[in-house]
C-alpha cells in the first residue's frame, strides 16, 4: 500500500469515527468518482450492503477491500445521515505501450515480461511495476552480456484517465569475455576442464565464431556440465564455490572466475536395494550399472535410476520413482550406494486417446498399438506403440502422454498427439537429360488415401524416351493381423534412357503381392506378376544388342564385275556376280559375337516370381535420425517364360546419433543377376545402372546411368541401301532372275582372282571365273554409352549436420557425404574386353565422390539438392556437378 493509501485509509477512518459517534443501519450507498470502472465492480468489493449495520470498524475494512483490487489510486468514505458516500480516485489505463530500439530482444518477448508483471494494454498502470519491468529488462540483457543497456520510460497522460507507455531501450554494445579462470583445480588440467564449456575465448582460426559472447544462461550450462565432469570421475564432495564476473568500465570485457573445492577421489563400496522391489529383485539388479570398486560416477547412478524405472514401468507401475542415494565414507574415501525403490500402484489404460489426426482415421492409428487398453500400462509396450506411428511417415512429429486419471489411483490414459504431414504427392518434373533431351513427367501417390492407411497411386509420364501409365494399390492391413495385399498394373513404351546404348521397349502387364510380419520390425512378401515385351533395337544398335555389320534386306547376290553392252566402252560382256551366304567372315571389323537379339529375338512373354525379407527399424518414415533398414529380394522368372534369369538385391541403411543433433549414416546397395536354362547372362533392359541420383545405384557427382560397361559400337558394309537401284518408287529394282540390281557408281570393291597352283585362273561350278572380294566395314563412329552390368555394388557415408536458424529439423536434412560403387558385368567378350567397354568386378575400377546434400520436406512435396565432385574418374565417364529432385503435396 502506497503513502497516499495509507494516509487516506488514517484520515478516514478518523473523520468517520468523529462523524458516525454511533452505528447505524445503511438505507442507501453512493459511488462517486467512477469513469472507467462500474459501479457493480465497487458494490461487489464492499463487505457490506443496504441494510447492514455500520460499526467503527467498518469504514476501515471497506477501504481495505477497495484498495485490495488495486483499480484505485484513492479511497474515501463519508457518511450523510443514513446515506454511505464512496468517493475513489481511479488509476489510469494503459492504452498503449511503444517499444522502439531493441534488436536483441523481440518486442513480443519484451511485452510479454510486461504482462507477467501484469502491465498490458488495458490493464491498470501502476508505476512502482513498472520500474520493476525496467530493472527485469536490465537484467535480461546483462544476461546476453549487454551490461550498458539502458531503458527509458515515458508516462504520457492521454484523455479519458489513460497513460501510453514509451519505452526506448539503449542495448549498447555486446560485452566479450576475454578470459575464463579456474581456480583450485589439481585433479584436470585447465585446458581439459575449458573444453567442456560452450563459452569461451574466441579462437584465432575462427574469426565468426560466437564463442566469446556471454549468457549467463550458458554459463550456468557449462558450470553444470563442468559438476557432472567431477562427480562422473568420482569427486562425490566438488562444490563451486563462487563465480564471480569482471566487467570492464566500458562495458565491453567480461572476465570470469570459478572458483572450485575439488575433494577427494571416492570408490563404490556397496550398491544395495531397498523399498518395494515388486518381487523383481534380480531383474532390478540385472540393469544397476553401479558396480563395487568402481570410481564412483553421478552419470551411472542416473542411468540406473533410468533403467529401473523403464523396467518397472514395463511391469505396469508407470509412476515408480527410484532414487540413487549416496552415503559418504570419509576415512576409508568410500561410498555405499542405495536404491530406493517406490512402485507406487500398478496402473492399468483406461483409453488410449489420438489428438490431432484430422485426416487420417482412428483405427488406422490404433492398429499400431501395441499398448492396449484394460491391460496393465507398460513403458516399453507405449514407446513401441509410439515408434510404430513414427514410422508410418504420415506424422511430423508423434508425442506421447501417459495422463493419471482423476478418482482412481491405478488408471491412467495414454494420449498420443501428432502431427499429420503431406502423405501424398504429386511429383511433375520438368528438365532435360543427357543429350539435351526434354522431359516431362508426372504420378500421384496417396500413401494414407482418405486417411485409410491405404496406398494408391496413378502414374503418367511422357517425355521424348518414354510414355507410360500405371496403377498401383497396397492395403497393409488386409488382414487385422497385418498381412498386406496389393496389386500394380502397367502400360508402357520407353525408349532407352539418359546415357543408355539405344533400344525401346513396349510392354505390359501387372502383379499381385502379399507380405506377412514375422516380428515388430521384420516382414517377408511375395510377387508373382506377368510382362509381355516386345524390343526393337531401333536403328544402328549396338553390337551387344544385335551383332552388325549385315547386309540390309533385299541383297542376296553381289556384283564380282559389272556387265557391259556397249562396245564403244570396251569389250561385251556379262556380269559376275557372288551369293551372299557364301561370304567369308573373315574381314575386318566383323563382330563374331551374336547380340542379344540375335540369340533370343524380340518378343518375350514372362511370368515372375519374387520373394523379399525386410527389417526396419528407423525411428522415423521419413528422414530418419537413429536405427537401421536393411532389405533382400530375390527375382526369377518362371521356367518356361521366354526368357529365364535371376536377380538378387540387398539395400541397407544405417543411421548412429553422434553429438548433439549430429548423425552418422551410410547407405550400401547390392545386386548380382545371371540367365538359366536357354537364356545366357541377365537380359540387357535388366541390367543394373549407377550414376547420379535417378538409377537403382546412387553415385552423385556423375550422369545419371553413366557409369560401368559401356557398348560396342555399330558396323555397317560400305554396300548399303544407297548402293541399291530403286524406281520412282522407292522399290528395290530386280532383274528377271528375281536378283537385286546394284548401282556400280555407288558400291565400291576389290576383287583379285582365284589362282591355282599353276597360275591358271579358276572356275566355279557354273563356268563363272572365281576372284577373291575384299569387303570392308566401317564403324558409325557413335558415342560410347553405358550398357549397365549384372554386378552392382554402390554406397555412401555421410555426416548430417543441423543447418543454422532451422528449427523445425524433422523437415530438412543436410549432409556431408561420400560415394562410391560402380557398374560390372561378369560376361564380358574377348571383343568388348579388348576395346576396354566391359570388365568383371574389380574395387579398381569404383568411382567415388563427395559433396553436400540438403533435403527439404516442403508442404508441396521433397525437395533434394545436391552439390558434388568427383576425385576418381576417366575420360569416358560423365559428371555432374549439380542436381536435384522436387516433388509437390495436396
Amino acid at each position: 500500500m502506497n503513502r497516499s493509501l495509507l494516509t487516506t485509509l488514517i484520515l478516514s477512518s478518523l473523520a468517520s469515527t468523529a462523524a458516525y459517534g454511533q452505528n447505524f443501519v445503511i438505507e442507501d450507498i453512493q459511488i462517486d468518482g467512477l469513469q472507467r470502472i462500474s459501479s457493480g465492480v465497487v458494490f461487489g468489493l464492499l463487505p457490506v450492503g443496504i441494510g447492514d449495520e455500520v460499526s467503527d470498524q467498518v469504514p476501515a475494512d471497506i477501504i481495505r477491500a477497495i484498495t485490495a483490487s488495486e483499480y484505485f489510486e484513492e479511497v474515501e468514505v463519508s457518511r450523510e445521515g443514513n446515506v454511505l458516500f464512496i468517493t475513489v480516485l481511479e488509476r489510469p489505463s494503459v492504452s498503449e505501450i511503444n517499444i522502439t530500439g531493441n534488436k536483441v530482444l523481440k518486442t513480443e518477448d519484451i511485452i510479454e515480461n510486461m504482462t507477467t508483471a501484469e502491465i498490458t494494454e488495458g490493464g491498470i498502470f501502476t508505476r512502482a511495476t513498472l520500474e520493476a519491468i525496467r530493472q527485469g529488462i536490465q537484467e535480461v540483457y546483462s544476461g546476453r552480456g549487454r551490461y550498458g543497456t539502458t531503458v527509458d520510460i515515458e508516462v504520457e497522460e492521454q484523455p479519458r484517465n489513460r497513460v501510453a507507455i514509451n519505452m526506448t531501450v539503449n542495448e549498447g554494445k555486446e560485452s566479450r569475455i576475454q578470459y575464463i579462470n579456474i581456480v583450485g583445480n589439481n585433479a584436470f588440467e585447465d585446458d581439459e576442464l575449458l573444453r567442456l564449456f560452450e563459452l569461451g575465448v574466441k579462437p584465432w582460426y575462427l574469426p565468426l565464431s560466437g564463442r566469446n559472447k556471454y549468457s549467463s544462461e550458458q554459463l550456468e550450462g557449462d558450470i553444470e556440465r563442468l559438476t557432472s565432469h567431477y562427480m562422473d570421475n568420482g569427486y562425490v564432495q566438488f562444490n563451486i564455490d563462487s563465480t564471480p564476473i569482471s566487467i570492464t568500465p566500458d562495458n565491453e570485457q567480461i572476465y570470469i572466475t570459478i572458483n572450485v573445492t575439488e575433494g577427494e577421489k571416492y570408490v563404490v563400496n556397496e550398491v544395495n536395494l531397498a523399498g518395494d522391489l515388486v518381487n523383481a529383485e534380480a531383474i532390478l539388479r540385472a540393469y544397476t550399472v553401479v558396480a563395487t570398486g568402481q570410481t564412483f560416477s553421478q552419470a551411472l547412478v542416473t542411468a540406473t535410476e533410468e533403467y529401473m524405472t523403464q523396467v518397472l514401468g514395463n511391469f505396469g507401475y508407470a509412476f515408480a520413482e527410484v532414487n540413487g542415494v549416496p552415503e559418504i565414507n570419509d576415512e576409508d574415501k568410500t561410498v555405499d550406494v542405495t536404491f530406493f525403490v517406490e512402485p507406487g500402484n500398478r496402473t492399468y489404460v483406461n483409453r488410449v486417446n489420438f489428438v490431432g489426426n484430422s485426416a487420417t482415421a482412428d483405427d488406422v492409428l490404433r492398429r499400431e498399438m501395441r499398448q492396449l487398453e484394460s491391460a496393465p500400462a507398460s513403458s516399453q509396450l507405449i514407446e513401441l506403440s509410439k515408434v510404430r506411428l513414427e514410422r508410418l511417415g504420415y506424422f511430423s512429429t508423434v508425442e506421447v502422454e501417459t495422463i493419471e486419471l482423476p478418482g482412481t489411483e491405478d488408471q491412467v490414459d495414454v494420449e498420443y498427439t501428432v502431427e499429420e504431414q503431406n502423405f501424398s504427392n504429386i511429383s511433375f518434373s520438368v528438365g532435360s537429360g543427357g543429350g539435351g533431351d526434354f522431359f516431362i513427367s508426372s504420378s500421384l501417390e496417396a500413401q494414407n488415401f482418405l486417411g485409410t492407411g491405404r496406398t494408391v497411386g496413378i502414374g503418367i509420364n511422357k517425355s521424348t524416351f518414354q510414355k507410360s501409365l500405371n496403377f498401383n494399390y497396397l492395403d497393409p492391413y488386409f488382414t487385422a493381423d497385418g498381412v498386406a495385399r496389393g496389386f500394380n498394373v502397367f502400360l508402357q513404351e520407353q525408349e532407352s534412357p539418359f546415357n543408355i546404348a539405344s533400344f525401346s521397349t513396349k510392354s505390359y502387364g501387372g502383379s499381385f503381392n502379399f507380405s506377412y510380419p514375422i516380428s515388430e520390425v521384420q516382414q517377408i512378401g511375395f510377387n508373382i506378376g506377368y510382362t509381355h515385351t516386345e524390343l526393337s533395337s531401333g536403328g544402328y544398335s549396338v553390337q551387344e544388342i544385335e551383332s552388325s555389320p549385315k547386309f540390309f534386306e533385299g541383297i542376296d547376290r553381289y556384283i564380282l564385275s559389272a556387265p557391259n553392252a556397249n562396245p564403244f566402252d570396251g569389250p561385251v560382256t556379262d556380269g559376275v556376280t557372288g551369293l551372299v551366304s557364301a561370304l567369308p567372315f573373315e574381314y575386318q571389323g566383323v563382330n563374331p559375337d551374336p547380340g542379344f537379339i540375335d540369340q533370343h529375338g524380340t518378343s518375350f512373354d514372362n511370368v515372375t516370381f519374387s520373394t523379399n525379407w525386410l527389417r526396419n527399424t528407423l525411428n522415423r518414415g521419413q528422414l530418419p535420425t537413429d536405427g537401421t533398414f536393411q532389405q533382400l529380394s530375390f527375382e526369377i522368372t518362371m521356367p518356361g517364360s521366354d526368357l529365364e534369369y535371376y536377380k538378387f538385391n540387398y539395400s541397407g541403411q544405417f543411421y548412429r546419433p553422434l553429438i548433439g543433433d549430429f548423425v552418422l549414416a551410410g547407405r550400401t546397395n547390392i545386386g548380382y543377376g545371371g540367365g538359366y536354362g536357354n537364356t545366357n547372362g541377365l537380359p540387357f533392359f535388366q541390367n543394373f545402372f549407377a550414376g547420379g541420383l535417378s538409377s537403382n545405384g546412387v553415385v552423385r557427382g556423375f550422369e545419371e546411368n553413366s557409369l560401368g560397361p559401356r557398348s560396342t559400337d555399330p558396323r555397317q558394309f560400305l554396300i548399303g541401301s544407297t548402293s541399291l537401284l530403286r524406281d520412282e518408287n522407292g522399290n528395290i529394282v530386280r532383274d528377271e532372275s528375281g536378283m537385286a540390281e546394284i548401282d556400280p557408281d555407288l558400291f565400291g570393291y576389290e576383287t583379285e582372282p582365284v589362282l591355282d597352283a599353276n597360275g591358271n585362273q579358276m572356275l566355279d561350278a557354273s563356268g563363272n571365273p572365281q576372284v577373291k572380294i575384299a569387303v570392308e566395314s566401317i564403324a558409325l563412329n557413335q558415342e560410347l554409352d553405358a550398357f549397365g552390368g549384372n554386378i552392382l555394388t554402390t554406397g555412401s557415408v555421410e555426416l548430417l549436420f543441423p543447418l543454422p536458424f532451422v528449427t523445425d529439423r524433422s523437415r530438412v536434412r543436410s549432409s556431408l557425404f561420400i560415394d562410391a560403387g560402380n557398374v560390372f558385368s561378369s560376361n564380358c567378350t574377348q571383343s568388348r574386353s579388348l576395346l576396354n567397354n566391359c570388365s568383371n568386378f574389380d574395387m579398381g575400377e569404383f568411382r567415388y565422390s563427395a559433396g553436400v546434400s540438403v533435403t527439404y520436406l516442403s508442404p508441396f512435396g521433397p525437395l533434394t539438392f545436391y552439390l558434388a565432385r568427383p576425385f576418381t574418374r576417366n575420360e569416358r565417364d560423365k559428371e555432374k556437378n549439380f542436381d536435384f529432385t522436387i516433388g509437390a503435396g495436396f
